[in-house]
């Protein structure tokens, strides 16, 4: 009889019967699960701890018939498809004599054995991949040699075959730490995945990777960063340290899902950006207020602007500043990005109902001198700080507003009262960061009337010893492009700052519940240098140039229309 099935019929029809095996499995664990009153999961819902597998070798999983796949302090969890197998008992047995109370969970024995078939691919993350990434001298050499410019970083990873993945991640690593880049983005997109550098800033497109080679490099580096590999639905957060040179540099790592694929940010915390306030490039009036801020045995100092501002660095230099021996620092983080020697550092952690106001609370039992609170963005928060301040503490915290005046009735706004705020704040920051012209290149043109005329307005009001000489043919310099600077006209950043003490005169403006123009205008009016007249006086001495600024401040404003306004 000739065969009327055709080769795609019979696939179907085994697929079917396949499928209908797996429901009766699945029937038959539910049952097992209800009787034995565990819980009942299913295969793509396990979420594996690679680090917590890889300690078990795969034949003793196979014969125990048991999956371990998280911990949590004594207690691991523990899928089988069936509890009451004597080889499942023998290794519940041995791990509650380690000390590991089994948390039991019933699965069908497809699922098992479909967990079993990847033990290769989670549990390699524990046996090689130890959350450490170390480059030798003799690959910081070539990688010096072969990164001199993105052009060539984009060449390489261009080049690179996926069997050779390992490497890629290196290349990328090494070539954001070169370029001095602050973040790593890895983007997938519907044909390809984008990585970008942030330098200076600025996103740079460095290479477009394949997808087989997206997902071998999203895998290396959710090993390395300690995220759950089948985890795809929801974001995750982890870390690692890269070895270089005898110095160690935290990566701080964030994946999201999205439309193509997760989208992956490592932020790379590098110490050599913890500066000092001597280094922040503050002017030397700026440098002695805030010096003379930090000699006050209480109040609160509040660092303002957008994310990426520089807030985190100023609060470290205040910190630093202030460490000795003989002083108690507490901090409360989300998350801790740098170790510092001599402090206590403490970290928001939402799953176990740490959060800045928790953390506070406790803190100031604690007895303190100094308190740094990374953030306040709540009323909770920003009360039980305003009371530490007023108690004997120093206390330094940020908050996300566009500049210092934007502060109190930012605190206003959260809920804050009046009276709290005026004799608590001592000294209100805002800054920003402003790219420096690349020395390599950057070329000069003679300062036209047009031009004068705009700074002389946005400088108005400045005090008469910052005020600059605007001589016949003063020059100007401006961004060019070279390779240098990858081709951008800038290389590295600045910080321009404004601050204002919280005198008698703001503090009677603060009880009257002021806007941000008010506020603005009377700090103006007290000797208050913007941000931008800051940025001003960073143009005319040739640091930045004139579109960097308008870019970070916006357009140049006209200080002599707040003056005329009363």
């Amino acid at each position: 009889m000739p065969d009327t099935f055709g080769t795609n019929d019979r696939n179907a029809v085994a697929k079917k019967i396949s499928a209908l095996h797996r429901r009766e499995e699945e029937e038959r664990g539910r049952e097992l699960a209800q009787r034995l009153k565990l819980p009942f999961t299913q295969h793509e819902s396990v979420s594996i701890d690679s680090m917590v597998l890889s300690r078990y070798p795969k034949e003793k999983l196979t014969q125990a018939l048991a999956f371990p796949y998280s911990q949590e302090d004594h207690g691991i969890g523990i899928i089988t498809p069936n509890p009451e197998r004597k080889e499942t008992k023998e290794f519940l047995e041995e791990l509650e004599q380690q000390g590991l109370k089994p948390k039991l969970s019933v699965i069908s024995q497809s699922g098992f054995l479909e967990l079993l078939s990847e033990y290769e691919k989670y549990a390699r993350g524990g046996q090689r991949i130890s959350g450490e990434v170390s480059i030798s001298s003799a690959d910081i050499a070539a990688f010096k040699k072969q990164l001199n410019a993105l052009d060539e970083l984009r060449k390489l990873l261009q080049q690179i075959e996926p069997r050779d993945f390992g490497v890629a991640v290196n290349l990328v690593l090494a070539g954001g730490l070169f370029a001095d880049a602050s973040d790593i983005h890895i983007e997938p997109q519907e044909k390809k995945s984008l990585v970008r550098l942030r330098i200076d800033g600025i996103l740079q497109d460095i290479a477009e990777l394949e997808q087989e080679m997206y997902n071998l490099v999203l895998e290396r580096l959710k090993l390395l960063a300690g995220l759950k590999l089948n985890v795809r639905d929801r974001a995750q957060d982890g870390r690692f340290t890269i070895h270089v040179e005898q110095q160690d540099i935290e990566i701080r790592a964030s994946s999201l899902p999205g439309k193509y694929g997760e989208f992956v940010t490592l932020r790379i915390l590098n110490p050599r950006n913890l500066l000092s306030l001597e280094e922040l490039g503050l002017r030397q009036d700026l440098l002695e207020k805030i010096r003379e801020g930090l000699k006050q045995p209480n109040g609160m100092i509040l660092t303002t602007g957008p994310t990426g501002s520089g807030k985190t660095t100023l609060l470290y230099a205040l910190v630093r500043h202030v460490t000795t021996p003989k002083v108690k620092i507490i901090t409360i983080e989300d998350p801790i990005e740098y170790r510092i020697r001599g402090i206590e550092q403490t970290q928001v952690d939402t799953e176990a109902k740490y959060t800045f106001a928790v953390g506070l609370r406790s803190i100031v039992r604690q007895d303190p001198d100094y308190v740094l609170v990374g953030e306040v963005r709540d009323i909770e928060t920003a009360n039980i700080a305003l009371q530490a301040a007023l108690t004997g503490h120093l206390v330094f915290s940020t908050l996300h507003t566009n500049d210092a005046p934007g502060a109190i009735p930012r605190l206003i706004e959260l809920g804050a009262k009046p009276e709290t705020i005026a004799p608590a704040l001592s000294l209100i920051i805002g800054q920003r960061l402003l790219r420096r012209l690349c020395k390599e290149c950057a070329t000069s043109a003679t300062l036209n009337e047009e031009m004068t005329s705009r700074i002389k307005k946005a400088l108005a009001g400045l005090p008469a010893p910052l005020m600059p000489t605007f001589s016949k043919g003063l020059e100007l310099f401006y961004a060019k492009g070279c390779a240098a600077c990858h081709n951008t006209g800038y290389r590295g950043r600045v910080g321009i700052f404004e601050l204002f003490p919280m005198d008698s005169a703001m503090e009677s403006l603060t009880l009257k519940k002021p806007s941000t123009f008010e506020v603005r205008k009377t700090a103006a009016e007290r000797g208050m240098v913007t941000m931008q007249q800051d940025g001003l006086l960073r143009v005319l001495d040739g640091t930045t140039d004139t579109a960097e600024l308008e870019r970070v401040t916006g357009p140049l404003e006209d200080m002599e229309e707040l003056f005329k306004i009363k």
